[in-house]
């Protein structure tokens, strides 16, 4: 069984799912720290006047080293909900897959949750399902044990908990990552190979890489995205 873990992200990009998609199971970090200025809260898009700007969840982010990041409020969850439909309507209301796509997301923006990780789980689940993508979620929060440590320790704990004997990281990884320890406890250890599709993107004539999935979604259609990823 090949393992996959991140932290849950906000709308994430195509590498997430890449991961995702070829792993068997993939957990979710719901209880380690909140990581300032990163996808955790937030992700990128292509607004109407061809700019990249963050969707960004609205949280209370005070003391967030003491807390969990599943514990983390989200604030003013009305508001920006709207705003972030407006924003996306702005954007991409002229891309060819906008009627096709849209309603199929239209609800998560008027349904409301406690947590800024609720939100981001949930927008994972919902392009997951699009996606048709048969991997296995798990929750950190709900595994049957307690692992502790950081980085190389929490992945190799975590990995055993559920009898991996497969783990896929993430290139970003391999600074941290004692490979030896892997090696040791049976579970082989590989890297992802990713390289992202170009697409046509609305409002720009070069290309944007790195952006929520929403953007190839409303550009290229549900069934192409869906297609790339079974290729993965």
């Amino acid at each position: 069984m090949t393992v996959g873990i991140h932290q849950p992200h906000y709308f994430p990009w195509m590498g997430y799912f890449d991961k995702m998609a070829k792993s068997d199971t993939f957990i979710l970090l719901d209880d380690v720290q909140l990581e300032k200025g990163s996808y955790m809260y937030r992700n990128r898009i292509i607004n109407a006047q061809g700019k990249v700007v963050y969707l960004t969840i609205s949280g209370d982010k005070h003391g967030f080293l003491e807390r969990s990041y599943r514990e983390i409020e989200s604030t003013n969850d009305a508001q920006w909900l709207a705003k972030h439909e407006a924003e996306l309507k702005r954007a991409y209301q002229e891309s060819p897959y906008f009627n096709q796509v849209w309603p199929l997301l239209e609800d998560l923006f008027h349904t409301e949750e406690k947590t800024i990780c609720a939100y981001c789980i949930r927008s994972i689940l919902r392009l997951k399902e699009l996606l048709e993508i048969p991997t296995k979620i798990l929750l950190q929060s709900e595994l049957p044990g307690e692992v502790t440590g950081r980085k190389n320790d929490l992945v190799l704990g975590l990995c055993k908990l559920v009898g991996a004997d497969a783990y896929l990281s993430g290139n970003g990884a391999r600074k941290y990552t004692d490979e030896n320890s892997f090696s040791e406890a049976g579970i082989k250890l590989s890297y992802q190979q990713f390289t992202p599709p170009v697409y046509p993107q609305l409002h720009t004539e070069e290309f944007v890489p790195g952006l929520s999935l929403l953007d190839m979604l409303f550009n290229c259609g549900v069934k192409a995205v869906r297609e790339y990823f079974r290729k993965a």
